[in-house]
């Protein structure tokens, strides 16, 4: 907001030749009475009952200027706005070009990114490097039949060693098997784990 016109005006002038310029002598005198009733808290002007009231209102005045002074002072000391445009001094103008995506040496993702192409892309998408298992694959994982085994096997007799793990409890079956036909015995014996 812009300020007002002022309506004050000046009292007189300390140069140039016209007629409000105070004469030099007239000047001092004044200055000096002013240092004089200054140097004692302007008392005399304040037992008059008619300057008083003026001085007190001239004090209001020069404490009100004092305090605009300080606002002005901090104002000008703020940083100006620095502009539109694109400088490493500026704020971006609003149409401001951003840096685009690209492999080029002037976009984002620049220089040495690796691409791939559009057949591999669409493999990605169709996932057709997958490597799938059987529905009997499946059922063996979940009756874990894929379990660790190591066979033993003489003329007459095998041995069997099964490493099985159920809800984490690890088991060894041990089953031996002796002789061949309808005369064979076979023993198992199951260990659980520690």
């Amino acid at each position: 907001m812009a300020l007002a016109s002022k309506k004050y005006e000046k009292f007189y002038e300390t140069t140039g030749t016209g007629k409000d310029k105070i004469d030099s002598t007239r000047l001092t005198t004044a200055e000096s009475a002013w240092a004089d009733e200054k140097s004692k808290g302007c008392a005399d002007y304040m037992a008059d009952p008619i300057l008083s009231p003026l001085v007190y209102q001239l004090q209001q005045m020069q404490d009100e200027l004092d305090e605009l002074r300080t606002e002005i002072s901090d104002n000008k000391d703020k940083t100006a706005f620095p502009g539109f445009g694109t400088s490493s001094t500026t704020a971006l103008a609003g149409d401001t070009s951003l840096l685009a995506l690209g492999t080029s040496s002037t976009t984002a993702l620049a220089g040495d990114t690796t691409t791939i192409s559009t057949s591999q892309a669409s493999a990605i998408t169709a996932n057709t490097a997958k490597t799938g298992i059987s529905t009997s694959q499946a059922s063996e994982i979940t009756a874990n039949t894929a379990k660790v085994s190591q066979g033993l096997n003489t003329a007459n007799t095998t041995m069997q060693f099964d490493v099985t793990e159920v809800k984490g409890n690890y088991y060894l079956t041990i089953t031996v098997v002796a002789g061949t036909g309808k005369a064979a015995v076979t023993k198992t014996v199951t260990l659980t784990l520690s």
